[in-house]
């Protein structure tokens, strides 16, 4: 018997995007065959590749982010080509990431009789909040609401944003957060000391780690201003962005602030694992804030590590309940370096870091996403027969 094949919609490049990947590989890894089609608006990606079994098939429709109400009109045209290699495949669900996808999703999936996912990795709406209009967020929250009511599941990252999906027409929603594979974030110690010493961090110094985008918004000048007064404690910071010079300079004149640049996965789980804190800064004046439940938490989870974060979200929740960090009021100089200093109590951050590992131990992982996620999809495909994934056949030549 053939297997089942999905067919993902994503709107950007998959170079590739986390979340995506995780799914898509615990979907091979269960038989399904995964055909992706992503928008690629760098055109700095090949038109088609396989990527570890993924058949990537790539929309090149030249466009920056942040255009805001002119963005649609790039938009359009993505969807006609999406829709067009998407009904000249053939796919037995097809599985959209975010709203930005899901109108051609839902389209395609009614002209196949086919189940529609929709996949919602944040709340798009209130991303958008301050780039486009009031009214062109209304209009988007109705059409989200519109679209949910007749999809077959919805997908999120955290039980916040379902209960809002779910009281706005979600008929099956589950949480599949942004878990990390356990096994990505394990060191020995003796891994963690090298990792430690050469960054050049004392053995009884604090290790703060924060990799982010470097943005006025993730509040990472109020972290090195907090490192400059606490002694004895270290920051390593990575990403790039608006503060990417600032953050240099100041590495520049304190010995104490390591700065990385951009930082890849696997490097990011070294980092991870030999911190002694996580810290995750955000706007919560953000709309979208009152959700946030970023990669920094189920990171700082599964390798054990206890967290600084501000108060809101499902973040700030999750914090709370396990005792696996300090939940800031209000993000400054003098309130981070405070909960620095809490922290380089050994005994208070050990307690901690064993809240924060049972926490992804016992819940907050992917191989209990995977799980979830698998066993949805057996749902939608009634069951039907698996085997090793291939191929998804495809007429659609590449289009640039």
């Amino acid at each position: 018997m053939q297997a089942n094949r999905i067919l993902m919609l994503l709107s950007n490049a998959y170079d590739p995007d986390p979340r995506v990947r995780q799914e898509a590989l615990s979907l091979l890894g269960a038989g399904w065959r995964v055909r992706l089609i992503a928008w690629d608006r760098d055109l700095k990606r090949p038109a088609r590749e396989n990527v570890e079994g993924v058949e990537v098939d790539r929309v090149f429709v030249t466009s920056t982010h942040g255009r805001g109400v002119t963005q649609i009109f790039w938009y359009v045209w993505v969807y006609v080509q999406m829709f067009w290699r998407g009904v000249r495949t053939r796919f037995d669900v097809v599985h959209s990431h975010d709203l930005d996808t899901l109108p051609v999703g839902w389209l395609l999936g009614l002209i196949k009789r086919r189940p529609v996912v929709y996949d919602a990795h944040e709340s798009f709406a209130h991303m958008l909040e301050g780039s486009v209009p009031p009214f062109v967020q209304r209009g988007l929250m109705a059409l989200e609401s519109f679209l949910m009511r007749r999809t077959a599941l919805v997908v999120t990252v955290g039980e916040k944003l379902r209960r809002d999906l779910e009281s706005r027409g979600a008929r099956h929603s589950l949480v599949i957060g942004n878990w990390k594979r356990l096994s990505e974030f394990t060191r020995t110690a003796e891994e963690n000391a090298r990792m430690r010493q050469a960054l050049g961090v004392p053995p009884d110094a604090l290790l703060a780690v924060c990799v982010t985008h470097l943005r006025t918004d993730r509040q990472v000048e109020e972290l090195l201003d907090a490192v400059d007064r606490t002694p004895r404690v270290y920051a390593l910071i990575g990403g790039d962005g608006v503060l990417a010079a600032r953050v240099a300079e100041a590495a520049a004149r304190n010995p104490r602030i390591l700065y990385k640049g951009f930082v890849s996965g696997r490097t990011i789980a070294d980092y991870t694992c030999a911190a002694d804190v996580i810290y995750y800064g955000f706007d919560a004046a953000n709309p979208n804030a009152r959700y946030s439940a970023p990669n920094k938490l189920y990171e700082a989870l599964a390798a054990g590590r206890p967290l600084i974060t501000g108060n809101f979200g499902e973040i700030a929740d999750v914090v709370r309940t396990a005792a696996c960090g300090i939940v800031l009021e209000r993000y400054s100089a003098e309130t981070i370096s405070a909960a620095l200093s809490t922290l380089q109590d050994a005994q208070v951050r050990q307690q901690m870091a064993a809240n924060a590992l049972r926490a992804g131990r016992n819940s907050m992982n992917w191989e209990k996403g995977e799980m979830v996620l698998r066993d949805a999809y057996a749902q939608l495909t009634s069951g039907s027969a698996r085997r090793p994934a291939a191929v998804m056949e495809s007429t659609s030549p590449p289009v640039r």
